[in-house]
């Protein structure tokens, strides 16, 4: 069985921040609502300070072990499923998302649904992580959960 390392934890966490900020920037382009359009962008800043601690984590964790050729292909496939199955699987889809807000709620909705499969991933990584590491992703889960927070907020309203 192959082992999920901290590493490429780490490097769907990058791509996660990655695709976050892609949807928030297009999000805010988008959303007429001058409060909704600030959140989207503050949002987008703080996926980019999230990707900076990650990288900066990844470069600390070392190396993942070798892995036999089926163990490759079953880890390859687990990550595959794992990206394709995440509401913003890539930026080509974080932006086909956001070309779908046609509203400040809409735009609320997809962003409060990421942030909560975002946890979901941050609390596993956390696990995946050396124990003198984990602080810096329960920061960022303390981070996710704030704006989890704050679009429920900002969404309930709306409602």
């Amino acid at each position: 069985m192959a082992v999920f390392t901290a590493v490429e934890a780490l490097n769907m966490a990058l791509q996660i921040e990655k695709n976050g900020e892609a949807f928030y920037e297009a999000a805010a382009r988008k959303v007429q609502d001058g409060e909704i359009r600030a959140v989207m962008e503050d949002l987008a800043v703080q996926e980019r300070r999230h990707y900076k601690a990650f990288q900066k984590l990844t470069d600390r964790v070392g190396e993942p072990p070798t892995l036999s050729a089926p163990e490759w292909e079953e880890y390859d496939e687990y990550v595959q499923i794992a990206l394709e199955n995440a509401l913003f699987a890539g930026p080509d889809k974080a932006l086909a998302m956001a070309d779908q807000v046609q509203t400040a709620e809409d735009a609320l909705r997809m962003a409060l649904g990421f942030e909560k499969d975002t946890l979901i991933f941050f609390y596993d990584l956390r696990e995946m992580m050396p124990a003198d590491e984990q602080d810096i992703v329960t920061q960022i889960i303390g981070e996710e959960k704030a704006h989890v927070r704050r679009l429920a907020r900002l969404l309930s309203k709306r409602a």
